[in-house]
């Protein structure tokens, strides 16, 4: 991927450059960054020492929002500001002043900022769009799963810490007792890379050391977007590390990364196994590689690759199962450490909240998949259980998203109308029963951006549920009702057992904690729905289960205790396998 300064920089810039006698091809800015800002941003509150200054922020931001300069200058001019209060030496501001020649605006550097450590990290990421992130992968660590992740390095002198997608160089700045020269990073965001630039100063702001910190791709190298090549070629490229930290982009690849070497190895296109697999090379004998990754690495058969080249390849002796997700991410996340070592540990130590137990690596590479259950021991009882009752699963089922109108504004109505009927949203659906419509549509296909099969809107009984959601919530359409695409559907084929007794599974606590453990996923997916096993039951309990289910509907109850025992009593849960899976789904129940 290349890019040219012109096609990067806003008009504003431009002029501003133009004013100052700068040359375009000379200064890189980013694409996304110099746009018109948009409403729809994000405040990521866990990345904030203190919840305090929050509002604070919210103040400069719509400040900056509100002003008419690029958000470049606004950085930099922050940057200046925050290097000023930390009592930076004036060489170091004057290396970035003759760097950038950004414009210096009075009002920000005079402004007062809140105490923070991250402030010109945690101002981008609340300048920046949904949209932006989302293109850009630009979603920075929260501040306390960094710190965790870098809490325990012991460096010694002549150690080096890479950073491929340093952000704005939380994890290399906050390394205890790091020394300037042993930090070296790289992203491919330009004003991430001088935010970066800033932090490391207003971290050492004595030291006479240039910033070992570049704008490249490094998964596209050689393909290079930093001006000093040589520099680069020789400090990162020609370079080997003892530590390699980071949070990689997840998502996608293309164009000259699909063409790279690695593309044998890295089947699924996923952008964080190439970051993985292209950082392994670069560590030194018995260098250690630390990453935060999506839960989804653990099981997904999409990322069998790189499961496979973790476990056969390197020595991958940690995994850390992190609580929860962080702003604009809608999936749980986990931290591994591998090392480039010539004997490998046949176990990996995984440390959750409450646990830390050992998995075996035998086990592993037994499956075809190289599925790795992070799981303790009552866990792997439980779903051991489970999987001897499994005789079917829902893959044979019918599934459909609901409808995408393409223009919901002016599609969708809030009062019934003539030749318009009920659409149901996510927001609608609760277990087992749906609340009342609140949107109104013309159901005409031709009109509509994506649409399924008619036959499944009008299907005389369907399962409905929410795609965006932390638990499995199952509802029942007996009406051939419409669906906004905030609403997977699926009719299940599962003989035997009515789609009154598949609803009673899917919205049972027994499922919700398998989804849990045996996907991680904050979404509801199809893949791993059609994975959930299901037991072969009699008639006598279908009836009853179903009978069940049919008392709850007419009744809109929203206790269904029975039902849940019924369930776990199927299985031959046990008592003391039933209050874990209760504490594990809230807490402490006692």
């Amino acid at each position: 991927m290349s890019y040219t300064v012109s096609d990067l920089i806003s008009n504003a810039t431009k002029r501003n450059w133009n004013k100052l006698s700068i040359s375009s091809d000379k200064k890189e800015l980013s694409s996304g960054a110099n746009k018109r800002f948009s409403k729809k941003t994000i405040i990521p509150k866990e990345n904030f020492d203190t919840s305090n200054n929050i509002q604070q922020v919210q103040i400069l931001i719509e400040k900056i929002k509100a002003s008419a300069y690029d958000i470049d200058d606004v950085l930099f001019s922050l940057g200046v500001n925050l290097l000023k209060s930390r009592k930076a030496i004036t060489e170091n501001i004057d290396n970035l002043r003759n760097e950038y020649k950004l414009l210096e605006i009075d009002e920000f550097i005079k402004y007062k900022l809140p105490d923070e450590t991250d402030i010109l990290g945690i101002v981008y990421q609340c300048i920046q769009t949904e949209g932006e992130k989302n293109i850009k992968g630009s979603y920075y660590t929260p501040k306390q799963v960094a710190l965790n992740m870098v809490v325990d390095v012991k460096l010694k002198e002549t150690d080096k810490v890479f950073d491929p997608c340093c952000g704005s160089s939380m994890f290399l700045t906050n390394i205890p007792n790091i020394n300037p020269e042993q930090i070296f990073g790289v992203d491919i965001d330009p004003i991430a890379v001088l935010v970066s630039k800033f932090n490391f100063y207003a971290k050492f702001p004595d030291t006479k050391i240039t910033p070992k910190i570049y704008r490249a791709d490094f998964i596209a190298a050689p393909s290079l977007l930093d001006i000093r090549t040589d520099d680069f070629q020789q400090t990162i490229l020609d370079n080997t590390f003892d530590y390699i930290i980071t949070n990689p982009p997840w998502g996608g690849v293309s164009g000259d990364v699909l063409m790279s070497p690695y593309s044998k190895i890295i089947q699924s296109g996923e952008v964080f196994s190439y970051f993985l697999i292209k950082s392994f090379d670069y560590l030194n004998d018995n260098g250690i590689l630390r990453f935060l990754l999506p839960c989804s690495i653990l099981n997904v058969r999409l990322h069998k690759d790189i499961r496979e080249f973790l476990i056969e390849k390197t020595n991958l002796t940690e995994i850390k199962l992190h609580p929860g997700a962080f702003a604009g991410v809608m999936t749980q996340y986990i931290s591994i450490e591998t090392k480039k070592e010539q004997e490998i540990s046949d176990k990996i130590t995984v440390i959750d909240e409450k646990d830390k137990y050992k998995i075996d690596k035998k086990t592993i590479k037994g499956n075809s998949n190289y599925i790795i259950s992070a799981i303790n021991d009552t866990d792997k009882q439980i779903i051991d259980i489970v999987n001897k009752k499994k005789k079917y699963t829902l893959e044979n089922s019918i599934w459909a998203l609901g409808i995408v109108t393409g223009d919901n504004k002016n599609k969708l109505k809030a009062k019934h109308q003539v030749c318009y009927e009920p659409i149901y949203t996510g927001k609608e659906i609760t277990p087992f029963c749906l609340k009342k419509a609140t949107k109104y549509v013309m159901y005409d296909r031709k009109n509509f951006q994506q649409v399924a099969k008619d036959e499944i809107y009008r299907a005389e009984s369907k399962l409905v549920y929410k795609f965006i959601s932390k638990k499995l919530v199952f509802s029942i359409d007996n009406s051939g009702s419409l669906f906004l695409n905030s609403a997977n559907i699926l009719i299940p084929n599962i003989p035997n057992m009515s789609i009154y007794s598949v609803a009673a599974f899917l919205n049972s606590e027994l499922y919700q904690y398998l989804y849990m453990k045996m996907f991680g996923e904050i979404k509801i997916l199809k893949g791993s729905l059609s994975q959930l096993p299901f037991a072969e039951i009699t008639s006598e309990q279908d009836k009853r289960l179903s009978a069940e289910v049919s008392k709850i509907v007419e009744n809109n109850l929203g206790n269904y205790s029975s039902l849940q025992d019924y369930i776990y009593n199927i299985f031959e849960i046990t008592q003391n396998q039933i209050d874990h899976i209760k504490e594990v789904l809230y807490g402490n129940t006692n």
